[in-house]
């Protein structure tokens, strides 16, 4: 049997639209004869073949069953029950096509498979934000610019404007502009939220962040060595500490060998101790 396109094909005639029927070559097995023989249109199936005096008989699809194009199928094909992982129904089974699926929200198609679009991290912004089809793009923040958050859509955003407030610390690609006021210098939230986000993205060779957090907690080697767990033990010291174990934190560091990170921590503390002493005197 050979199987002609399976297309429709519309032509005018006498300003009328016809249908012509896509048909295939059938040999009557009683007759040794070939028969061309009309398709049978989707959402159906041949339920017989054509005879020397009769059509081929087609028949509706049942229920949770298609066919997709002209064919002369003996039986419709079987809908697929579910989608694959991390995909949700996209259109629901019909007579003339199967179930269509497509990745949920925050993943997209990558060959077979739906897969998490790339998370941009604090100091990258979503150039081109992901879809169903493509991943997420991102991009490290131009100056004048930052992204705090890990995020798969969060784009670039401005430094805030501190306009009359003081400046305490200017942005940079992974933090906004610190504008303060006295008011927000009284519990030291500032404070340690800004140590917490500096070391998040400081580059700490991970011998000596293993050192640091040891003189930090008073204690042998760590037994979490993987950074991530490293550095929430930093996050957690800095969380707890009082003022004057955070004014030792450089002096820490140089004796852990982080000297870079010395001078950095050094600026910081030395900021906000002006803006203490500016906050003490109005």
């Amino acid at each position: 049997l050979t199987l002609s396109l399976a297309v429709v094909l519309f032509l005018t005639h006498s300003g009328t639209t016809q249908t012509v029927i896509p048909t295939y070559a059938h040999v009557d097995a009683v007759m040794s004869v070939t028969l061309t023989c009309s398709l049978c249109p989707p959402g159906t199936y041949m339920h017989a073949f054509c005879t020397a005096t009769k059509d081929t008989v087609c028949l509706s699809c049942p229920t949770n069953h298609f066919t997709q194009f002209w064919n002369y199928l003996p039986k419709c094909l079987y809908c697929t029950n579910i989608c694959n992982r991390n995909q949700i129904v996209k259109e629901q089974c019909s007579p003339t096509r199967n179930i269509v699926c497509e990745c949920k929200e925050g993943y997209y198609r990558l060959h077979d498979f739906c897969v998490k679009h790339t998370q941009c991290p604090s100091g990258f912004g979503a150039k081109q934000i992901g879809t169903v089809h493509r991943n997420t793009e991102c991009e490290r923040c131009p100056r004048g610019t930052f992204s705090a958050v890990v995020s798969s859509c969060a784009r670039c955003v401005n430094h805030t404007d501190c306009g009359q407030l003081p400046v305490l610390l200017r942005g940079k690609s992974w933090h906004d502009n610190v504008c303060t006021a006295c008011t927000d210098l009284k519990d030291g939230t500032l404070l340690r939220d800004v140590l917490q986000g500096f070391f998040s993205h400081a580059k700490l060779k991970m011998r000596k962040l293993s050192r640091f957090v040891q003189l930090l907690n008073h204690d042998g080697r760590p037994d979490r060595l993987q950074r991530f767990t490293l550095l929430l033990d930093v996050k957690s010291w800095i969380v707890t500490a009082h003022k004057h174990q955070l004014a030792k934190l450089p002096e820490i560091l140089r004796i852990s060998g982080l000297r870079g990170a010395k001078g950095k921590i050094d600026r910081i503390l030395t900021q906000f101790e002006k803006a203490y002493r500016f906050c003490k005197d109005i």
